[in-house]
Parts: C-alpha cells; structure tokens; sequence
C-alpha cells in the first residue's frame, strides 16, 4: 500500500486564497539601488550570451542576501513570492531577458523548458495560419486550468499584460491534500497512486508518449512535515486516451474534487510589467485566466517563463523515477532536448501530435465550473 500522509499540513505552504489580505503580503519590493544592481549587472555581462550568464556574473552585494531569504520562503515558506521593481521600460527584449536570466540563476539551475533547449520561454498569444490557437498554452489566449509544470522553481516575468484578462493564479496543494483528507478520505488513495501522463511529444527517441507509470497526484514530500503535488488534469486524461484506458467512477470523482478544490481555495494576482512570480511548483498548482490584448503592442500580453532546478536538500518532489514525467539523463528535471529540433521555434501545436489529441488537451485545459450556474 502506498503511504499516505494521514493527518493535518500545519506548515506555512497550506494556505488557501482568503489567507492573504493583499497581494503586497507576498511581495518582495527591490529598492532602487536593487534594480540599479540588476542594471550594472547588464552592462556586465553585455558580451556573454544570455544562456551562459551564472551566479558568478550575477551575484551581487546588494542583491544576494535578500534574494537567498526569497529562495528560502519559496523552498522551505509559504512557498510563493513576487518580485517587483525588475528594470523593464527602455530595455530590448533581449536585454530584458538577460536581466531576468540574472534574477533567475538566484533560483537553481535552469532548466530546458521543452523539447527545442530552451531555458527561458516567451508566453504570448501566436495564432496559426487561419487564426487557429495552438494546444500549447505557452502560444494561446485561452484559460488554462490548475496544474504543475516540470521544475522545482516555477518563476515568470511580466514584461507586457494583457489590454484584459491574463489574471494569475495559484492554489496549495498542501492545503488541497488537508480539505480533500477532512471531506473526502476515501478519495486519497487514489490521488496517491496517482495516473499516467502524456509527455506530448516531447520525450527522447524510443521513449513512450505516456509515462510507463502512474505519477503520484499527491506524495509524501522530500521535506518534513508536507506532501508534494504533481497534478495536470490536460495530460492524465490524453494518456487515459491513448492508452484505452477508462476512468473509474471515483477516479473522476478523485480527479473532479481536486480540480474543483484547487479552484476554490486558489490566491488570484494581477501582475504588472517588471514583477516576477516565483513558486515552488510542486507545493504549488498555477493557472490564468483567459486574456484579450489591445492594438498597442505595449498592451500585447508577454511574459518569460523559467524553470529552476534545486539541490535535493530543498527539493519538495521525491527523488525516484515514478515522480518524474520526464526520463532524462542523469534524472534531471524539465525536458531533455530532441536531437534533430536544434535551432527550431518552439510554436503551433506539438511535434507529430494527432489532431484528436490535441484537441483533447486543449480541452481539458479549461477550468471546472463551480458556484451557480456551474
């Protein structure tokens, strides 16, 4: 029998929603000499790619030991903070990327995002041909329901928001496992055992389109006291498809009651230009609203998503195979690059995905409908 975590998470990353009173409550504001650092640490490293730029290029007297009680809140906290005052106006793109590349190294190792190498990903809107929207979430408008992505640290920085929409938001998975262990017992060891996942693609030659295992929903965690979560309703139900399995009754109810808890206990952001989101992404799901840009490109929604990787002794998911939806070299997290995609966009719908089944995700990527109505 799998071991579960049987009674109440007292620890400060179960929280729900209504615990906070602002927004300002889990801000981090850099004071102007701060963002001045970040500035001299441009001009630094203006001749190295953005990709090379290390804690040694970055590390900064006025910055380090702050950003490390920001790491520790997001490790061992409550498991979320924002950024704010990240130099952004008069800044290239590119530069703004190796700003934030130099936020980010404060983090954990970056990690490849997809199945192209890329360690830093633009999240905007891209429509195909014929104003069709990618499966992909990072290149579509559209909703995305709570889930968890592929590393550690899960950071984005707003660089433009959206003319409407685009609001964040993040849910407890600790304080998911405390409501759905007082409501719904009976319903946990199902969520511990957990289901397979579509790697969409993305996995090394000879390697499966679904994990050849079930990842564990909820897990008994690698730090003292908390359960990790690894929940992505938009991947479980295309390799439920694919493999020609069918859900049982309280596999849908488990997976039902989870995304409709998430929801419902989730803490909702408005972000601006220049903050940066960082979560400990297996103690926290994450999801958006919807978003509509204007026709200023300064009101064109662009955000950069990393992944971070952390040593073991402030890592939250387990160390072992099952755990992971990836099967990379060495038993790295994120995504390993396919041999074959160098130098390729990263845009439209996944490589050698089916029609079906990208119609598939895109649809188990909305939200659940609670309240009246629903």
């Amino acid at each position: 029998m799998t071991a579960i975590f049987d009674k109440e998470i007292t620890h400060p990353m179960a929280w729900v929603g209504s615990d906070f009173k602002s927004k300002e409550e889990i801000v981090f504001e850099l004071s102007a000499k701060q963002t001045k650092a970040f500035e001299d640490i441009l001009v630094k490293v203006k001749d190295i790619a953005r990709d090379d730029i290390t804690l040694e290029h970055a590390s900064h007297p006025l910055l380090d030991d702050d950003l490390k009680k920001v790491y520790n809140e997001v490790c061992h906290g409550r498991g979320i903070q924002i950024v704010r005052g990240m130099p952004v106006d008069g800044y290239s793109i590119e530069e703004i990327e190796k700003i934030y590349r130099s936020l980010c190294v404060h983090f954990g190792t970056l990690l490849s995002n997809n199945a192209f190498g890329h360690k830093m990903v633009k999240v905007m809107e891209e429509r195909a041909t014929g104003g069709q929207q990618s499966a992909r979430g990072t290149k579509s408008n559209a909703e995305l329901a709570m889930h968890n992505d592929s590393g550690d640290v899960f950071m984005l920085m707003f660089v433009q928001q959206a003319l409407s929409g685009g609001e964040s938001q993040f849910s407890s998975g600790p304080a998911a496992h405390n409501t759905i262990r007082r409501t719904r017992p009976d319903l946990l060891p199902i969520l511990y055992k957990g289901f397979p996942q579509h790697r969409r693609k993305e996995q090394q030659p000879g390697q499966d389109d679904v994990t050849p295992y079930d990842i564990p929903v909820f897990a008994i965690a690698n730090q003292p006291g908390l359960v990790s979560t690894n929940f992505t309703y938009s991947s479980i139900v295309p390799a439920m498809h694919f493999l020609g399995r069918t859900l049982t009754a309280q596999e849908e109810e488990a997976l039902e009651l989870m995304r409709v808890t998430l929801l419902e206990q989730q803490l909702e952001l408005r972000m601006a230009p220049g903050e940066v989101s960082v979560a400990n992404n297996y103690a926290m799901c994450h999801s958006r609203s919807n978003f509509v840009d204007g026709e200023d490109d300064k009101q064109r929604r662009l955000v950069l998503r990393v992944w971070t990787e952390v040593p073991n002794k402030d890592r939250l998911l387990p160390l072992g195979r099952e755990y992971f939806l990836m099967e990379n070299a060495g038993g790295r997290l994120g995504y390993d690059p396919v041999p074959g995609l160098d130098g390729a966009i990263g845009r439209g719908d996944y490589n050698g995905m089916t029609d079906e089944l990208a119609a598939i995700i895109k649809a188990t990527q909305a939200k659940p409908k609670v309240g009246a109505g629903a």
